[in-house]
């Protein structure tokens, strides 16, 4: 949202508002459970047809599409166990065989729905008028559980140090508690008592966030590296990499961003 907010700015598009929702699903995926999202971006405005397109291409090109459509992220594993063995990943080591020795089963994924509200008065802009950061947006969140409905509330965006998370990072944190969360299910060991199991991610400085807007607005995929670190329990030998290798390739967020293609409909609507 906030890239769109950025990319009308820069092209003197006259996008008056925007806001957008996803409804998330539950899809079977080759290694286990999985989700789609169905997502409606809405603007407000005057805008001509090629207005519209510019901006619904930067929609799907933004630095967190990209990452979810496109396979933008190049990961690199690196697995530590608390006894002090160290070993790197790459994409193509591991596979199904070590599946037989996991743990347990991930429950499915809920489905749900997200609607995400850009909050027109927190744009902030420097003293000749030029726009410094694009602003906040409010993401209201629901699911269903065993009992009742959970719902939560967070704000994110381009602001000011120290306010809300940007994007990005959030996705990314996101990123680390499932694979932590799908770590503790899947390895025997990670599930027991003081487990030492840590997942930390680390990416490389990115472009200038007005780079990254002209690449989403030109349809651009910009390739990003990142290094996932994970701590698991135990030595090589009572935790075998291959079965670490076998619960990342498990993670539904992990698989998405290995293969692309969370989107399983998109629209755009002009008011």
């Amino acid at each position: 949202m906030v890239t769109l907010v950025g990319v009308a700015h820069r092209g003197n598009i006259p996008l008056e508002d925007i806001h957008v929702d996803f409804g998330i699903e539950p899809v079977e995926r080759p290694n286990g459970v999985g989700y789609g999202v169905r997502e409606v971006v809405t603007l407000k405005g005057n805008l001509s047809d090629t207005e519209r397109l510019r901006l619904e291409r930067a929609a799907r090109f933004c630095p967190v599409g990209q990452a979810l459509n496109k396979g933008s992220v190049a990961v690199e594993d690196e697995v530590r166990w608390s006894s002090g063995e160290v070993t790197a990943l790459s994409q193509s080591d591991g596979g199904t065989s070590g599946f037989s020795g996991l743990a347990g089963q991930l429950p499915p994924v809920p489905a749900g729905t997200v609607h995400v509200k850009y909050l027109l008065d927190t744009k902030e802009y420097d003293d000749h008028g030029e726009m410094e950061h694009e602003g906040e947006t409010k993401v209201s969140m629901e699911c269903g559980n065993l009992s009742r409905t959970s719902r939560w509330m967070i704000l994110a965006g381009h602001s000011s140090a120290g306010w809300v998370p940007s994007p990005f990072p959030l996705a990314q944190a996101a990123w680390a508690a499932s694979t932590a969360t799908t770590l503790q299910r899947l390895l025997p060991a990670a599930g027991a008592g003081e487990s030492h199991l840590t997942v930390e991610m680390a990416f490389p400085p990115g472009g200038q966030r007005g780079q990254a807007q002209r690449n989403a607005a030109e349809g651009i995929v910009a390739p990003r590296p990142a290094l996932r670190r994970v701590t698991v329990p135990g030595t090589p030998r009572t935790t075998p990499v291959e079965l670490v290798q076998a619960a990342l390739l498990r993670d539904p967020i992990s698989q998405i961003y290995r293969d692309g293609g969370v989107l399983l409909d998109e629209q755009v609507v002009v008011e």
